[in-house]
């Protein structure tokens, strides 16, 4: 049946990349170099298994031969079905049950022989005293064929090379000792043998430029004991791709700053600024033990000077991923959330850390082994120190006078200039909560300084109204306090939220069967926000 869809060849070189990708990251299936080398064995092997058959067709569309001195003689014939049964078992070699090496072997072996019969093959006809050359040798075309397609080391390829190189002599004195040819003169020695000779080194040269590229390119995706394997996200403070440890097989994520993005930052106290802030936040948040915040495992520099820590890598999506795909979350499940979001912001303040950045893309709802609708609070890119003599004067304003945080959840004190304070993360933890029930955001403007003046003058709608449906009024009435304008007026912390939560009795509303039920109907979905 013909094949619909998506053909042949572009599964081919799917397959291909996700060799090379597994390959270049010890991820996947322990995929590795040599399993990469055993696949393209099998393109090989395939062009041989056809080349074979043609010229078995080609041999006899041939015409007679001509000259008294080759009247009479024939090519070997058996030659091919040799060639052809050759091709065909180290084809299906590359499926057995063998190891990547062993199969390589064959594959290896393979080019020797295959060397050897279309040697045989192309001198068995007597050379004359009026020949110069007899076209170009096909053995110099096997290896290098071999070693620019089959990514071998440069040894094993010099080993195989040597020993192909060599069949072209073998095959041309067969043809004297067996068929009884006349000894060509030593010129047309030298034609037909200096090209396989000078073709070893090439193919040498050929295979370790490609294998030290992929070694390379293996090196470049290593960070620690942690290997690359797809690039997650990207943002202003870097980048975050999945990894898995080399030894452990643990997924984990991880957030790097590329040496060129270094580079790139040209003012070098701007370089130093992005530094200092990557390593507050892997430190800030390695510190902090509160199950509900993202746990970091490893922080440092690569060979190539980008700066990286590795995190767990999460199944979920974000609340701002959440709200736009399912619309407000009903209170009892929104009151979870909320208490999950309590308990990593009370461990944070607990440990002197502001977050800063409080919003709906920075938690995440996941699985987590058994539980579901767990909460992780991620970005801790803008923590700060309550005290902090490094960064004392640090304001809401950055030294380039840049706002931190982001417009949609920032406090009013924050746009004042004044220094922030617990009170900052109950402000936006209050738009968050708001945003979960309404399904919008507290203040909505076309400007960002219409948004700004929004957070410093207007009160927000009520939640019901902006629900269009009833919220508890004992939930409304916490939300609404959070986002009072002056910081003495919202909950003094994040321990009294808590209470005030679990006192409305609504996260009862939201069961764990609830939480499995919703997440059953979901495909997994690999996440590590935080770019």
């Amino acid at each position: 049946m013909a094949e619909s869809g998506e053909g042949s060849e572009t599964r081919m070189i799917r397959d291909e990349t996700r060799l090379i990708r597994q390959a270049s990251t010890g991820g996947g299936t322990g995929a590795s170099w040599d399993e990469l080398a055993v696949r393209r064995l099998g393109y090989v092997s395939a062009v041989g298994l056809v080349v074979g058959v043609l010229a078995g067709v080609f041999s006899f569309l041939r015409q007679p031969n001509i000259g008294e001195v080759r009247s009479g003689t024939e090519r070997p014939m058996l030659v091919l079905p040799v060639w052809i049964v050759a091709s065909g078992i180290v084809l299906l070699s590359t499926r057995s049950r063998l190891s990547a090496r062993a199969r390589l072997d064959i594959g290896l072996c393979y080019l020797v022989l295959i060397s050897l019969l279309v040697a045989i093959f192309r001198h068995w006809l007597p050379y004359a005293e009026t020949d110069v050359l007899r076209g170009f040798s096909p053995v110099v075309v096997a290896i290098l064929f071999f070693a620019a397609v089959v990514p071998v080391h440069p040894l094993r390829m010099a080993i195989a090379g040597a020993a192909a190189a060599t069949m072209d002599g073998l095959g041309l004195l067969a043809s004297v000792f067996i068929e009884g040819n006349p000894l060509p003169g030593w010129n047309l020695w030298l034609w037909a043998l200096a090209p396989d000779v000078v073709t070893v080194p090439l193919a040498v040269i050929t295979s370790r430029f490609l294998y030290t590229m992929g070694r390379s390119l293996e090196r470049a995706r290593e960070m620690g004991s942690y290997r690359l394997i797809e690039k997650l996200g990207e943002g202003g403070m870097g980048e975050v791709w999945s990894a898995r440890h080399r030894m452990l097989a643990r997924p984990a994520a991880v957030k790097l700053i590329p040496h060129h993005r270094l580079a790139a930052a040209g003012d070098p106290d701007a370089t130093a600024r992005l530094i200092r802030r990557f390593e507050r936040e892997a430190q800030a948040t390695a510190s902090l033990q509160s199950p509900h915040t993202i746990e970091v495992y490893d922080f440092g520099v690569d060979e190539t000077g980008a700066f990286f820590y590795v995190m767990e890598l999460l199944d979920g999506l974000s609340l701002e991923e959440l709200v736009g795909e399912t619309g407000p979350l009903p209170p009892g499940r929104a009151t979870r959330v909320l208490l999950g979001m309590c308990h990593s912001l009370k461990d944070a303040h607990a440990h002197g850390l502001i977050h800063r950045d409080i919003k709906p893309s920075n938690v995440l709802l996941c699985r987590r082994g058994v539980d579901f609708d767990f909460v992780k609070v991620l970005d801790f890119g803008l923590v700060k120190l309550e005290v902090d003599q490094a960064s004392a004067g640090d304001s809401g304003l950055t030294k380039d006078g840049s706002l931190v945080g982001s417009p949609g959840y920032m406090a009013p004190e924050v746009l004042r200039g004044l220094e922030p304070t617990r009170a900052l993360d109950v402000y936006a933890f209050g738009c968050v909560a708001f945003w979960l029930l309404a399904g919008r955001k507290v203040f909505e403007a076309p400007t960002a300084a219409m948004l700004f003046y929004s957070h410093l003058h207007d009160r927000p709608d009520s939640l019901s109204v902006a629900a269009g449906r009833p919220v508890p009024e004992s939930l409304e009435r916490l939300v609404l306090r959070c986002l009072e304008k002056e910081p003495h007026e919202r909950p003094a912390s994040f321990e009294e939220i808590e209470r005030e939560l679990e006192a409305t009795g609504l996260a009862a509303q939201w069961t764990p069967d609830d939480a499995r039920s919703w997440w059953a109907s979901r495909a997994p979905v690999r996440r590590a926000r935080g770019a």
